[in-house]
């Protein structure tokens, strides 16, 4: 596979973060959501030297070699101290690379504690404009950045990074922890048990961009295709509205790994949802009307499904078919 090697060093770009953050406001400390009824933090390993870190509801990749640690984001400082520990638990090697998947907060906080022990920080370079854009203190920004793709290198292991566009976020990356025939992605597919979808556990997410989400996974299923990938790993777990009316689960995402075909799932989602808006407002329905007169029979029966939820969904996706990206 041929790798477009196009990253460069951002020389200057940590002091400009400084001073941009000096004038972010104060954040709330590690707000991220906790199912109720599990450990807070949980270490997996998924197959030889690869393992899962998870801090709540989120979760990061980390890879295990003889010169050191491939580790993915750190999630935020009081995450990423429990992840380096975890770490610790697994090898004494030190971390070597930390790679974002992209650089909303709730993932790319906290990598402080692994810049201290001298990692290189790597992101798609939209990224950079992203944290300039949005500055917080507690987000390292980046060493290393590419455009298309990327490969880490390290002990004789790789993770292979591609970006296909704006997608949740404008540099969100999936990820290829070689030699193993699974693909990492980071808030676009939440494995699950066999049958049936889920509600995207927050339709009000500010940062996701409808125009180019379905072909995003429509190359994200080309390539687990192409690569003849048999596994998808997640990095969340998915609260369900309801559950403790009907007795189910409260989340899902429990196992981290699900069966690849749900990367063609989540784009049917996004496509018969989309394709139903935008059929509505070809029909003459303002885009502000399209949540109330829109059938959604075909999606009430989608885990953590939540009326008042899918409707703001809808909006949003009205919103974008009448003034576009």
């Amino acid at each position: 596979m041929a790798f477009a090697l196009n990253a460069s060093p951002l020389n200057g770009l940590r002091a400009a973060f400084a001073a941009l953050a000096l004038c972010s406001i104060a954040l709330p400390a590690d707000a991220q959501f906790v199912p109720p009824g599990i450990p807070k933090t949980q270490t997996l390993q998924l197959a030889e030297n690869l393992y899962t870190f998870r801090w709540g509801a989120y979760r990061s990749l980390f890879m295990v070699t003889p010169e050191g640690v491939i580790a993915t984001d750190p999630i935020s400082p009081a995450a990423a101290t429990a992840y380096r520990a975890a770490i610790a638990a697994v090898t004494p090697l030190p971390v070597r690379y930390v790679v974002y998947s992209h650089a909303h907060w709730d993932h790319a906080s906290g990598g402080q504690i692994f810049k201290d022990e001298g990692a290189t920080f790597v992101a798609q370079e939209r990224c950079v404009d992203s944290m300039r854009a949005s500055p917080n203190p507690d987000v390292i920004p980046p060493d290393v950045t590419f455009d298309d793709e990327y490969r880490v290198q390290l002990g004789g292991q790789t993770l292979d990074l591609f970006y296909f566009g704006p997608s949740h976020g404008t540099c969100l990356v999936v990820m290829i922890p070689r030699p193993h025939p699974m693909i990492y992605t980071v808030d676009l597919v939440t494995p699950r048990p066999a049958g049936g979808g889920y509600l995207p556990w927050d339709p009000q997410v500010a940062d996701f961009q409808f125009y180019n989400a379905v072909d995003y996974l429509k190359q994200v299923e080309a390539l687990a295709e192409r690569e003849q990938l048999q596994h998808v790993v997640g990095a969340h777990l998915v609260p369900l509205p309801g559950s403790r009316k009907t007795g189910g689960p409260a989340f899902v995402g429990a196992d981290p790994v699900g069966p690849i075909v749900q990367i063609r799932e989540r784009r049917e989602f996004w496509e018969q949802l989309m394709g139903a808006v935008e059929a509505e407002m070809a029909s003459g329905t303002e885009s502000f009307m399209v949540a109330n007169r829109l059938d959604l029979s075909p999606w009430e029966g989608i885990r953590g499904y939540n009326k008042r939820k899918f409707k703001q969904l809808v909006d949003r996706i009205a919103a974008y078919y009448a003034i576009g990206k």
